[in-house]
């Protein structure tokens, strides 16, 4: 089987790739979506947290954020 040579070496080294998983993992990430039964649990849109509209998808319930075009499915009722 033929490799062509640019698929046989690599452009990046160990440590370059090495360096950048280094600094990506020193910075802080913090979610900016609230999937918390107080927020998305009660109707509040996990983005902005205003209320979030009652509509029906392929015949299932779901609350929806038209601003932030987010989609939460309701949970059955059991």
């Amino acid at each position: 089987m033929y490799m062509p040579k640019q698929y046989l070496e690599a452009s990046a080294t160990v440590t370059d790739a090495k360096r950048k998983i280094e600094a990506a993992s020193q910075k802080k990430v913090t979610a900016r979506i609230d999937m918390s039964a107080e927020v998305a649990g009660s109707g509040l849109c996990p983005e902005c947290r205003k209320p979030m509209v009652l509509m029906s998808a392929n015949g299932h319930q779901v609350h929806t954020c038209m601003d932030d075009r987010i989609t939460v499915p309701v949970r059955d009722e059991q």
